[in-house]
């Protein structure tokens, strides 16, 4: 079946993560310190991370909306440690802020900007992603036709919902849609549940962590990836 569509994750598919996301706790935590510094053995702490289980627990649909989960987390705790509720409301949502402006300061894998634009006059290019990451405030939303995130359809991958919502958007069939992204259940799995095609993105270059064999294509990097894709 020829691809008509490709779809991307974009937290380690298009950038790496981790010193970019660890970065951001720490600038909002720093934050939250600086006004209370007794939040310093809580932020980042087991504490913390009871918090995020204990209220996903409650609210099972609140690990699909990240951004209003982390608030959440923060204005919980702020409580927690003698900090007037009003206060810690603000203090939620300006550490949040500070969060997520840090956490759009990504840098790309190598490649990916140039081969987006180059895939964009053969393909319709679509996002679908679990995370908060937003494409506008990255400012490369004109690459790509669509984006669908958990948070908009109540749904992370690698749960059907939101790859049906990536086919509806491309307005092609599934097996038309080829999807691209690192995490093996989350985008391979789901992609292939949900009748696409998928091709690993392996750029961190990590072992296959899976139950099943790796049975779709691995890719290492971005120009490996532009070229497979042009040369259909």
């Amino acid at each position: 079946m020829k691809i008509k569509a490709i779809t991307f994750d974009l937290d380690d598919t298009l950038w790496p993560l981790f010193d970019v996301i660890m970065h951001a706790h720490k600038t909002s935590n720093d934050y939250l310190i600086a006004k209370h510094p007794q939040m310093q053995s809580v932020l980042f702490s087991s504490e913390e991370r009871k918090m995020w289980k204990k209220l996903v627990q409650a609210e099972p649909n609140l690990a699909n909306r990240l951004s209003e989960l982390r608030k959440k987390v923060i204005y919980e705790l702020l409580v927690e440690n003698n900090v007037d509720s009003n206060e810690a409301k603000e203090l939620a949502e300006k550490s949040f802020e500070i969060f997520l402006d840090e956490r759009h300061k990504v840098v790309y894998f190598d490649g990916v900007l140039s081969a987006l634009e180059k895939l964009k006059d053969r393909y319709i290019l679509g996002v679908i992603t679990n995370g908060n990451a937003d494409i506008k405030t990255l400012k490369i939303d004109h690459l790509f036709d669509f984006y669908v995130n958990a948070e908009m359809v109540n749904e992370s991958k690698p749960g059907r919902k939101i790859f049906d919502e990536a086919v509806k958007l491309a307005g092609v069939l599934p097996e038309e849609i080829c999807h691209i992204g690192d995490h093996p259940v989350n985008d391979v799995e789901g992609a292939v549940e949900a009748g696409m095609q998928a091709i690993w993105m392996n750029a961190l270059e990590k072992d296959w962590e899976h139950k099943e064999a790796l049975t779709v294509p691995e890719v290492k990097n971005w120009k490996e990836l532009e070229e497979r894709f042009l040369s259909l």
